[in-house]
C-alpha cells in the first residue's frame, strides 16, 4: 500500500462515503470520476479501471490482514460485487491466529458447505466461547471507533477552514484588536488614497479643501487663470485619472488578507467614497490628508497626524502636545533609510463604529504600518504599552528602519491611549 498512491486514494474516497453515507451505495461512475479523473459520464462498459483497481485493493487488504496487520483488531473488507468497504473488530484470538471475525456467523456440522468470507480465512472461533457481553458490546465499540475518528477529522477539517477563511481569529492578538470589525458583520470599507488628488496640490503648490475634494470643485482647477499652458494640460490629465500607490495597495491587501472572503469588506478608492459611508460603516483609511482628505475629518480628533506642506512638497508627522522624550516633529530628514508613520484607532464620526487610520510620509512607511498593525509581533509591541482585554483606542508613532527599499524594523516610538 505504500507505494501504490492510487490505491490509498481510492481507499480514502471509498472509506469517507462509508462513514458519511453508511446506508448509501456508490456507483462506479462516481469513483472514476472523483479518484481517476475520468468523465462523470463516461462509459463503465468501455473502461474498467474502477473494476481492476478494486480488485486489487481487495487482495491487498486481505493479504495485510493476513501477514502484517494479523494483530490489527479492527479490520477492512471489500465485500465482493461492492465498492464500499466494511469496518469489524476482530477479537483478540482472531487478530493472532486469522480466524474469521467474530461478527461472522458461526460453522456448525449442520451447514459444512458455508461458503468462506470475501477475506478467505480460516475456520471462524464460535460465537459461544466469547462473552455474552462482548457479543453486545462490539457493534458500540465499532460505532464509537468511528463516531471519534469523523469527529476529530470534522474538528480538523474547521480548524483548516478558519484559518483560512478568517485568519484574524487564530491569534489572540489579532483577535483582541480585530474583533471590533470583523465579528459585528458590519461592513468595513478600506479607503485607499487618490495620488492624482496629492500630485494636482503639488503642481499648484497648495492644499485643496475637504469641500472642494466632496465637490468635484478641484476638477477645475486647470481652469484658473495664469497657469502657463504645459501646466494646464499636465493638471487636466491627473486630474482625470485615479491613481494610487503600490504602499497604498500593500497595505490593504494586508487588511483584505485578515478576513479576504468576508462579503463585508469593501475596498474604494478616496475618490469614489462617501460621507453616508463613512458615518454608518467601520473604516480604514489608508494614506495621509494629502492624498486622502478623508482623513481630515478626524484630524481634531488626533494628538499625532501627518501634514504635508506643498511648497516644499514634504510630508512630516505632527505631535501636538509632546511628552519627555518624544518629538514636536517626525520627519526623514538627512537619514534615507529611516521612515515615519502614523497608526490611529479611534471611534468613527458617530462613536457607533470604529476608524483606522494609517499614514506614513512615504508610500514604503506607509506600508510598513499596514505590516505592523497586522502581524503578531507589532501587536505585540502595541500590547506592551495597553491594559489586557480588548484592545483600547490608541494613537502610535511607528519609526521604520529600511535598507534599500526594504523594511528591515518598525518600532513605536511615541503613543498615545484613549479611554472607551
Amino acid at each position: 500500500m505504500k507505494r501504490a498512491s492510487r490505491l490509498r486514494e481510492l481507499l480514502e474516497y471509498i472509506g469517507k462515503h462509508a462513514q458519511d453515507f453508511p446506508s448509501h451505495t456508490i456507483r462506479e461512475q462516481m469513483i472514476g470520476a472523483a479518484v481517476f479523473g475520468r468523465p462523470e459520464d463516461y462509459d463503465t462498459g468501455l473502461d474498467n479501471i474502477v473494476r481492476v483497481n478494486v480488485s486489487e485493493l481487495r487482495k491487498r487488504l486481505i493479504h495485510y490482514f493476513s501477514e502484517e496487520g494479523s494483530h490489527e483488531t479492527i479490520a477492512i473488507e471489500i465485500p465482493r460485487g461492492g465498492y464500499l468497504p466494511i469496518f469489524f473488530l476482530r477479537s483478540t484470538a482472531t487478530a493472532k491466529t486469522l480466524e474469521t471475525p467474530a461478527l461472522l456467523p458461526p460453522a456448525t456440522e449442520a451447514s459444512p458447505a458455508t461458503p468462506p468470507s470475501a477475506l478467505d480465512l480460516p475456520e471462524a472461533t464460535p460465537v459461544a466461547a466469547l462473552p455474552v457481553a462482548r457479543k453486545h458490546l462490539t457493534p458500540v465499540l465499532i460505532a464509537l471507533s468511528i463516531a471519534v475518528f469523523v469527529c476529530g477529522l470534522l474538528l480538523w477539517q474547521n480548524h483548516r477552514l478558519a484559518v483560512q477563511l478568517q485568519p484574524w481569529k487564530t491569534d489572540a492578538l489579532k483577535d483582541s484588536l480585530w474583533a471590533d470589525f470583523f465579528s459585528s458583520g458590519d461592513r468595513i470599507d478600506i479607503v485607499t488614497a487618490d495620488t492624482s488628488f496629492a500630485l494636482a496640490e503639488d503642481i499648484l503648490g497648495q492644499t485643496i479643501s475637504l469641500d472642494d475634494y466632496l465637490d468635484y470643485k478641484y476638477m477645475n482647477l486647470a481652469d484658473q487663470p495664469g497657469l502657463p499652458p504645459g501646466t494646464k494640460s499636465a493638471l487636466k490629465h491627473i486630474l482625470e485619472r485615479n491613481n494610487g500607490s503600490i504602499g497604498d495597495f500593500q497595505a490593504a491587501k494586508r487588511f483584505m488578507d485578515l478576513d479576504g472572503y468576508s462579503s463585508a469588506l469593501k475596498l474604494a478608492s478616496a475618490r469614489s467614497y462617501t460621507a453616508e459611508s463613512i458615518k454608518a460603516d467601520n473604516v480604514i483609511l489608508i494614506g495621509g490628508r494629502e492624498s486622502n482628505p478623508w482623513v481630515d475629518l478626524y484630524r481634531d480628533r488626533m494628538n499625532f497626524f501627518l501634514d504635508y506642506d506643498p511648497s516644499i512638497q514634504r510630508s512630516f508627522i505632527v505631535n501636538r502636545k509632546p511628552q519627555p522624550g518624544e518629538e514636536a516633529v517626525y520627519e526623514t530628514g538627512r537619514d534615507p533609510n529611516r521612515s515615519y508613520s502614523v497608526v490611529s484607532f479611534l471611534p468613527n464620526l458617530t462613536d457607533q463604529r470604529y476608524v483606522l487610520i494609517i499614514s506614513g510620509v512615504d508610500s514604503q512607511a506607509t506600508r510598513a504600518a499596514g505590516d505592523f498593525i497586522t502581524s503578531p509581533e507589532g501587536l505585540a509591541q502595541i500590547r506592551q504599552r495597553m491594559p489586557t482585554g480588548h484592545f483600547p483606542y490608541f494613537e502610535l508613532v511607528l519609526a521604520s528602519s529600511r535598507l534599500v527599499g526594504t523594511t528591515l524594523h518598525t518600532e513605536i516610538v511615541a503613543s498615545r491611549v484613549h479611554q472607551r
